[in-house]
């Protein structure tokens, strides 16, 4: 009997000795605590932009080239100063039909006045009359809209290569008709240095093209002068591009008809 109870007690104390070496020690909680500070990369990252721009001139100038850009689209749409003032259909010999326009240059203006008076009065009596006009192949008008530089160019072409036409150029803003020479004053060019190029394209132009005529020194010598390519007029082409309305002469057709030539 004796012999069973210290077995049973040795058993007992076996049990207690195995659960104190199965406990394990608390571990150290190691969780960063909730109030820890946020990632400042964004951050840095814009405020990294912004020195930037300041310390670059020309960041900050090509930022201010864009808001001025943006300024430049509120000027409205070239319907707002140009519609059709005349149309018509003209029938030519062998029954071939050409539409035909101008236009009415809708700033308040004397010279927007002065100009539409010029048109009517130049190509009003086709539209009154447009069945005695049948020699007529073209007569139509282009409007670009560019900033604050309205320009508008008219052109008519009849049977037989002749063509002759009219350009104007306008500042929205006051409404005056611009020159050639002024023009150029407001897009920050030098009118001599365009005058200079528009030359050497019109020799390039005019050789090409009428290289091969007979008797043909006098008129590409007249077309070449500097008063002729003075007399041509500036305005800006769909590519905002500075262009120049000029006349041709050359020993073809009725001798004389105008061009659009780059001035650039």
């Amino acid at each position: 009997m004796k012999r069973l109870l210290t077995i049973l007690l040795a058993g007992v104390l076996a049990v207690g000795v195995l659960s104190a070496c199965g406990t394990a020690p608390k571990k150290e909680d190691k969780t960063a605590p909730t109030d820890a500070p946020l990632s400042t990369s964004a951050s840095s990252s814009k405020s990294a932009k912004s020195d930037n721009v300041k310390d670059d001139p020309e960041a900050a100038s090509s930022n201010a080239s864009d808001e001025e850009r943006k300024g430049e689209a509120s000027t409205g749409t070239t319907s707002d100063y140009v519609k059709n003032a005349r149309e018509t259909v003209i029938v030519q010999t062998g029954g071939t039909e050409k539409r035909c326009r101008i236009p009415e240059i809708l700033l308040d203006s004397s010279d927007a006045k002065a100009a539409n008076s010029e048109i009517i009065e130049k190509y009003g009596e086709i539209f009154d009359a447009p069945d005695t006009h049948h020699y007529i192949i073209a007569l139509d008008y282009e409007a670009y809209l560019y900033d604050k530089f309205l320009s508008v160019y008219i052109n008519c072409r009849v049977d037989g290569g002749n063509s002759d036409g009219l350009c104007y150029c306008f500042d929205i803003t006051t409404g005056n008709a611009l020159g050639s020479e002024q023009l150029c004053s407001m897009l920050g060019r030098d009118y001599n240095t365009a005058t200079d190029k528009l030359k050497t394209n019109l020799i390039s132009y005019y050789d090409e093209k009428f290289s091969m005529l007979q008797g043909n020194d006098e008129m590409r010598s007249q077309t070449l002068a500097d008063s002729n390519v003075k007399a041509s007029k500036m305005f800006l082409n769909e590519s905002h591009q500075l262009t120049a309305m000029v006349n041709i002469f050359a020993a073809v057709g009725g001798g004389r008809w105008v061009e659009t030539i780059s001035a650039e």
